[in-house]
């Protein structure tokens, strides 16, 4: 039943977001292809002695930058911190100094609120750095230094491969830093470069299999009512992405919780008609173990659990979980680039599942604002 219901999918929906998400493996090699400009950056801001670095923009874009602030954070040791584009004139502005560095980032480079911020920045000495896909917008104009995501033109409304340019650019940043800080020894450093370098291939070799079994996991979602995405660490902030892209181009109802933090309440609501996406950290840790814990007390409600983890040979879909989706394995600092790719499939099907085009969400342009 589920097979003749997948055959009858309109596959024509979404094909821009479709034909995008299996573009990633280009635009990633073309983002590695910037590392020496970067490096040249890097020494400017290790040069300035950088207090602290703020990365701002909205959307999908905080959310990359708030993945990657975990890399920074653990690599750089310079104090790194997301903020929403319209929140910085009221958290970041009144203790923002000169010896700061404030990375915007912007697919279209269009952002009002980001390129506000950026001018804020300008004005009081900062280093400012844009990330978009557009070189010739309103934020490169303004910014000290400019680097591209090098995807081409996005059509869907969907940020799927500017979302993953951004982060990778992040983590070559954040990398970069690290290196010319002498803060990651040689030996760390290569381990995630060269890991970096073979994420494009990893990816283009899964994409049609990964796809192919998410069409099939996609249908369970026809009848629930809402959906919470569980995730800690880097992941919480893709667990914040996947609650963007299900309401943006699935029009369901998709929460991001910090796992810890969703038995404080919100767990009340899962029952039987309530979907969870559990974003499953690879390493043993007590993360891991809070989250399985966790599922297994939602499986006792019913709930229906898909779990997203990094394939391990020989080991089976982790007990709670009802269906599971795999990834290949990499670095901990790079899940996220990884663990997205579910997330933008699964979006992408369950529109269909809906009759929904999610190119053109209902209500949304590329480019929003108030």
């Amino acid at each position: 039943m589920n097979q003749e219901k997948t055959n009858n999918i309109d596959q024509k929906l979404g094909r821009y977001t479709q034909s995008e998400i299996f573009e990633i493996p280009q635009c990633l090699k073309r983002v590695l292809k910037q590392k020496d400009l970067i490096s040249t950056l890097v020494k400017e801001i290790v040069k300035r002695k950088t207090h602290h670095i703020y990365i701002i923009g909205a959307g999908s874009s905080y959310h990359a930058g708030y993945a990657m602030s975990y890399m920074f954070n653990r690599l750089t040791k310079i104090p790194t911190f997301t903020e929403f584009s319209m929140e910085f004139l009221y958290l970041i502005k009144p203790i923002l100094s000169k010896e700061d560095c404030v990375i915007a980032i912007s697919q279209s480079g269009k952002t009002k609120d980001t390129i506000n911020s950026i001018e804020i920045s300008k004005n009081m000495g900062c280093l400012t750095i844009g990330i978009t896909n557009d070189l010739n917008s309103d934020l490169t104009k303004i910014c000290d230094f400019n680097f591209g995501l090098k995807c081409k033109e996005e059509k869907s409304v969907l940020a799927t491969k500017t979302y993953v340019s951004s982060l990778a650019l992040l983590a070559i940043l954040s990398l970069e830093i690290a290196r010319e800080n002498k803060t990651v020894v040689n030996e760390e450093y290569n381990k995630i470069w060269v890991e970096l370098v073979r994420i494009p291939d990893k990816i283009h070799s899964i994409l049609p299999l990964l796809h192919e079994k998410i069409k099939k996991h996609a249908i369970y979602f026809k009848n629930i009512n809402y959906c919470f995405i569980l995730g800690s660490g880097p992941e919480y902030a893709t667990a914040m992405e996947a609650s963007l892209k299900l309401k943006e181009g699935s029009r369901i109802f998709g929460q991001a919780y910090s796992t810890a933090e969703f038995p404080h309440g919100p767990i009340t609501l899962a029952d039987s008609n309530t979907g969870i996406l559990a974003i499953i950290p690879y390493e043993n840790d007590q993360r891991k173990q809070i989250l399985l814990s966790l599922l297994k007390r939602l499986k006792e409600r019913e709930a229906i659990i898909i779990g997203i983890y990094e394939y391990l040979e020989n080991i089976n879909v982790p007990e709670p979980v009802s269906y599971g989706i795999e990834i290949p394995n990499t670095v901990p600092d790079l899940q996220p680039i990884l663990m997205i790719l579910a997330i933008q499939l699964l979006t992408l099907e369950i529109s269909r599942v809906y009759g929904i085009n999610c190119d053109t969400p209902k209500f949304l342009t590329k480019v929003s604002g108030v």
